[in-house]
Formats: C-alpha cells, sequence, structure tokens
C-alpha cells in the first residue's frame, strides 16, 4: 500500500513514541467516494454471485444518503443496522455517515431481549433490517416496542439490483424506494470527532455499553491495521469478509479498509471452513481474518494440507488470545504463520500486532504497539503507577483510536488512568524492547488458595496435547480453595482421552495449583454470536 506499504511491522514505533506517520484524518464517506474515483471499476463488495464497483456503491449511496434525509434521518440521529454480512450494511453505513448520522451495529443473531436492549438504550429510531422471516420478526417486535420505524432490504438483494422492493406495512418503509432517490446536493462534511457508529460491548465490567466510534477513530484504526498488514497492495487484496458487520472487526476490515486500497470484500453471511478452503484453492482471496476457533475449524477440514496457500498474504487471528500451539498447527498445514491482533471495541479494533513472521524469542508473544498507538503496563493495585518491564499489570491504551467515552455512560476511574490511559481490563506485560505479553482478562482469573490461576495458560498447556482440539478452563466453587480449575474440553475426530491420561501428560506442564481438578469433555463447546467461546455458558453448564 502506497509509499510505506513494504515497511516491516517491527520497525513500528517505539512504545512510548507517537509517529505522525498516519495521513490526517477525514470524514469517513470521503473515503468511499475517493475510492470511486480512483478505483472506479473496480470491485468494492461481491455477494452471491453479484459484485458491486467503487463506482456503483458510490451511486448506491448517494442515493441512500438523499433517501433517508427524505425521510427526516438527520445529522446526529441514531440508525440501528439489524443485517447480516450483506451488501446493504456496507451502503447504509457510508450513507448514514455521508449524511452525518451515527449507526448502530445491531446482530441479527441476538436474542429480541439483547436487541431490544441496544434498541432502547441507544434511542434510535430507525432499524435497516433484512426481509428475512426470523429477522424481521424480532426486529418488528422490538421496533413496536421502542416506537422505532423499519427499513426493510431484500434478502436476495435484488433490491439493490433491480430495484424490486421488499414487502412492508404500515408506516415501513422498503430499502429500494432509498436507492431511487436523485440529489446533487453537496452536503456538509460532520466533524471529525462526532459519532460515526455505536458498538455495543462489555466493556471492562460484563455490562453492555455502546462505545462511541467517531469517524476519526475508525479512520484511525483502519489505516493502523493497513499499515500492519504490510503486504497488501493497491487493487489486488482480496478479503473474506466472515467476521459479522455488527462487530467492529468486520466494520472496521470489511467495509472501511477495502476502500483505502481499492481492495474488494467477498461477504459470506455465515463462516464456513469448507468454503474458506474453497477460496483459497481457486485463488479468490489473500487476506483472512479469523478468531481461533475458526483456525480450528479450519484445521479440522481432511484437505486443509492438500491446498495451496501461497496466494495469502496475511492471516490475522484476534477476538480471543492464540494459543502458540494453535499458531503451530496452522503453520505446519498451510506453511503460514498466523499473526495476533490485540486490540477492543473501545479502541477501534486496532492496537496491537504480531509480524507476519516469526519475532526470534517471542513466537508466544502477543504483538507490537501499532504506529500511533501508545501501550502502558499499570500497577493492579494503582493504576497510576506504570510496572516495571517483565511484571504483570493491567494493559492501558492512548491514541486516536481510543474511543472518547461510552454512550450516556462517561468514562470513570474504572475505564480510564488518572493520567488519560484506557485501561482494557487485561492483564499482560511489556518486554525492555516494546513486545507485550497477554496473560488473561483479569475478570477471569481464578483464585486458588490465594494464588492467581491464568486460565490462557492451563488452555494453552491442554491444546498442547494431540487429541484435544478445543479447551476453555474456568474456575468452579470449592469449599477448601475457594475455586478449583475446571478444564472443558473437545477432541479431534478419531481420539480419545481419559482424565487421568491428560492431568498426566499436564503435569509436566502446570504448577500444582495450575492443575485442573477435574476435566470434563463435551461434543462440543458453547460459542457465542460472534463464534466466540463462550466462557460465560461453560460457567453456566458447571456452576
Amino acid at each position: 500500500m502506497h509509499e510505506n506499504g513494504q515497511q516491516d511491522p517491527a520497525t513500528f514505533m517505539h512504545l512510548k513514541e507517537f509517529q505522525s506517520t498516519l495521513p490526517d484524518a477525514r470524514p469517513l464517506a470521503q473515503l468511499l467516494e475517493h475510492a470511486a474515483k480512483e478505483f472506479e471499476g473496480l470491485e468494492y463488495i461481491s455477494f452471491k454471485d453479484r459484485s458491486f464497483s467503487y463506482a456503483e456503491s458510490w451511486a448506491l449511496v448517494r442515493a441512500i444518503a438523499s433517501g433517508l434525509k427524505s425521510s427526516k434521518i438527520m445529522q446526529g440521529d441514531r440508525v440501528g443496522i439489524c443485517l447480516s454480512n450483506t451488501p446493504h450494511y456496507s451502503l447504509a453505513c457510508f450513507a448514514l455517515w455521508r449524511i452525518g448520522a451515527a449507526g448502530v451495529g445491531m446482530n441479527p443473531l441476538y436474542s429480541l431481549r439483547q436487541l431490544k436492549m441496544i434498541a432502547e438504550d441507544s434511542q434510535l429510531q430507525w432499524i435497516i433490517v433484512s426481509d428475512e422471516e426470523m429477522q424481521l420478526s424480532k426486529a418488528r417486535q422490538v421496533a413496536e416496542e421502542v416506537d422505532a420505524r423499519l427499513i426493510i432490504c431484500r434478502a436476495d438483494a435484488k433490491d439493490l439490483i433491480e430495484f424490486e422492493p421488499a414487502a412492508t406495512r404500515g408506516s415501513e418503509v422498503a430499502f429500494a424506494e432509498l436507492c431511487l432517490e436523485t440529489s446533487d446536493e453537496e452536503l456538509m462534511p460532520p466533524p471529525l470527532d462526532s459519532i460515526a457508529m455505536i458498538q455495543y460491548t462489555g466493556g471492562t465490567t460484563g455490562t453492555p455499553k455502546g462505545a462511541m466510534l467517531s469517524h476519526r477513530n475508525i479512520w484511525t484504526g483502519a489505516h493502523q491495521i493497513l499499515y500492519w498488514l504490510h503486504r497488501i497492495q493497491d487493487d489486488s487484496a482480496i478479503w473474506y469478509a466472515a467476521a459479522p458487520f455488527s462487530h467492529i472487526t468486520g466494520l472496521l476490515n470489511y467495509i472501511v479498509q477495502p476502500t483505502i486500497v481499492g481492495g474488494k470484500a467477498l461477504l459470506t453471511e455465515r463462516f464456513s471452513a469448507k468454503e474458506l478452503i474453497d477460496l483459497v484453492r481457486k485463488r479468490r482471496v489473500s487476506v483472512l481474518i479469523l478468531i481461533p476457533t475458526m483456525l480450528s475449524a479450519v484445521l479440522a477440514e481432511e484437505d486443509v494440507k492438500e491446498v495451496d496457500w501461497s496466494n495469502i498474504l496475511h492471516v490475522l487471528v484476534g477476538g480471543a488470545p492464540l494459543s502458540h500451539e494453535l499458531a503451530r498447527r496452522f503453520h505446519e498445514a498451510t506453511g503460514l504463520w498466523p499473526q495476533q491482533g490485540y486490540a477492543m471495541t473501545e479502541t477501534s479494533g486496532s492496537g496491537v500486532g504480531m509480524p507476519s513472521k516469526k519475532l526470534p524469542g517471542h513466537e508466544a508473544a502477543t504483538g507490537i504497539p501499532m504506529r500511533g498507538t501508545c501501550v502502558e503496563i499499570r500497577s493492579l493495585d494503582d493504576p497510576a503507577i506504570e510496572v516495571l518491564p517483565g511484571e504483570d499489570g493491567e494493559i492501558c491504551f492512548r491514541g486516536a483510536n481510543v474511543i472518547q467515552s461510552y454512550w450516556r455512560r462517561p468514562f470513570t476511574s474504572d475505564d480510564m488512568t488518572p493520567d488519560g490511559f484506557f485501561r482494557s481490563g487485561d492483564i499482560g506485560s511489556l518486554t525492555k524492547d516494546g513486545v507485550l505479553y497477554l496473560v488473561d482478562r483479569l475478570k477471569d482469573v481464578i483464585i486458588c488458595s490465594g494464588y492467581n490461576v491464568y486460565p490462557r495458560i492451563i488452555e494453552d498447556a491442554v491444546l498442547e496435547h494431540p487429541s484435544v482440539h478445543e479447551t476453555v478452563a474456568i474456575g468452579i466453587p470449592d469449599n477448601y480453595r475457594g475455586e478449583t480449575v475446571l478444564s472443558v474440553i473437545t477432541l479431534k475426530a478419531g481420539t480419545d482421552i481419559s482424565q487421568g491420561e491428560l492431568l498426566d501428560f499436564l503435569k509436566s506442564k502446570l504448577s500444582p495449583f495450575e492443575m485442573p481438578k477435574r476435566v470434563e469433555i463435551l461434543d462440543s463447546l458453547p460459542k457465542t454470536e460472534n463464534a466466540k467461546l463462550s466462557r460465560k455458558a461453560i460457567r453456566d453448564m458447571f456452576t
């Protein structure tokens, strides 16, 4: 990408320095407007055998923005986007950003209760939703309860191609009607620090909160990641868009980033390891952004080692800690070394990342701070105090990618250090040369007889057993120790193992107080709507 595109990530800024090499931020709609001129005929998004060029996409965005204004949606208003990964989501985002309104990410797989909570808290007045029966049914119930109106898309995208409207009733609006609007009105760009997106996250306390992502935040995060993924060249990158757009990863990497380099996003409404391998085989994808459970699913496919993976430029893994053992297995099967990324919704999906090759001596590290992001490790007892290199503490962030606040919930001392760093709620350490090691979540730490036990350490050790496919370690109540360790696992196909065999295997890898006192073998582990292993669901099962 551009003149700095080949810079090795290992040359990223020193830990305490802020570099000025990121481009000056601009309102987000200008990214697609510029791309429509620079990459006019190139494909921006591809969905169900239909692709939309940058010029087509920008024309649709201009029309949709006019339609939104005609529907009295104004600058500063909030509009829920309750869609899977369809072209409507990308186009709606840029149309909202063009008029200065904010999108509110709503995963259609969420429960009715979750969707209602988001709608009520964000005080939205409109929800964009598909005419797929289950999604539309939930959205209509939410709209009725919060007094919002619906904009209804066609699940087959014919409203974008042939402008055939979805069926509506009452005060509902068909998305196709927005697409038919015409206007040459020049709109005033919204302020850089105005809200572009509200994404709901558990934050550091587990209570759902709306992270207010500004135009500046998203612009910064997208550029930080593209400088990190240094092999991407203009006009040629193809993303496999599997992470949901309603999550910061999908928003940043599949909607925003391609517009910067003229790349293409292959939209898929649900991740499939078979589909991914087929795309790799046909050389139709070059950038993969996965979570560890997706990586495990790919490795479980029988033909994973028979595929030529040489067309893949980067395999970015985030959303949950990537164990060194899982990375090693993937490298052995594909020849590719997955790059762990570590970020949060509150840091706009950017922050820390590993190079695309092994970092000598730091193979199990989490990464290096991306340019423009400052990372410090603060004392668990006093967040005003920075700990020494190599000591564990709370990971804290500062930079233009960090949000200013939550929606209707100003930051408190639980969120920020006294000198303005965002507190992640994660435990980690930094080496003298500025390499970050993530230890675990503060709230997931297991306290056994007064000792801090980190689930990730146990999980990494368990994964080293050749029969184990996936694993989660949790603390369960113990009358004597306070808590004790339960290891929950699934096995690879055709393998078997007893609790005694696994515990014998772990004796040389874990200290006595880290050793699981109980092992449960399940057919599958529960996952969230975003395909992450659900530690909460496992706790509910066994406690």
